[in-house]
């Protein structure tokens, strides 16, 4: 189950264009996340006979509507203000790769699957805002609440919280347990040899 999550969550997120927002009420966002879901629909079917296709199309998709400076940044929390901006620049070069990989490589566009609103959604004076959804498969479901943040004047997904597990905070401690250990070197080392050995497959 939470592997097809996660697969969800990929495809939500890559469908999470960048949304001009002439308000930040509640209805202009619901109205943006309802969108998404549509469109996330229309990837699936197009290519669901194709999955190599489907890939390479929501990877282009990521890499254009994600906020991965934000996530980045959210991820490394007090580490990234020790960096430079080559350093800032290369960890994103590296980062990017691997949360598209480790998404879009579980979908499964064979999976049916229903999505729940939980209420309108939440806003707080940081100018980010919380959507809150259940993903029910089969009998099985899990809460699946988007993170978005205003940038520019356009809506972006920076996180997403599983069943109450943030993705960000989630790696925020696996990488910040490497850089205790391993400094921040060490995690770039690890990060580039293992987006070399998936290139390679």
């Amino acid at each position: 189950m939470r592997y097809f999550i996660s697969a969800f969550v990929a495809v939500f997120m890559v469908s999470s264009q960048a949304f001009a927002a002439p308000d930040n009420s509640a209805d202009s966002l619901m109205d943006f996340v309802k969108d998404r879901y549509s469109v996330m629909l229309d990837i699936v079917n197009k290519h669901n006979a194709n999955k190599d296709k489907m890939r390479t199309e929501l990877r282009k998709a990521m890499d254009t509507f994600v906020d991965f400076d934000e996530m980045a940044q959210r991820t490394l929390a007090g580490h990234w203000d020790t960096l430079n901006k080559k350093q800032r620049s290369n960890f994103v070069a590296e980062f990017k790769p691997m949360l598209q990989r480790t998404y879009i490589k579980k979908f499964d566009g064979d999976t049916a699957f229903t999505i729940e609103y939980r209420g309108d959604p939440e806003f707080d004076d940081k100018g980010t805002a919380m959507v809150r959804s259940v993903i029910r498969v089969g009998k099985s479901s899990a809460d699946v609440d988007y993170a978005f943040h205003v940038k520019k004047g356009k809506f972006l997904a920076y996180d997403v919280v599983i069943d109450e597990i943030s993705m960000v905070r989630n790696y925020r401690k696996q990488f910040g347990d490497i850089i205790g250990k391993e400094g921040f070197k060490g995690l770039m080392d690890r990060l580039t040899k293992r987006n070399q050995e998936e290139a390679a497959k």
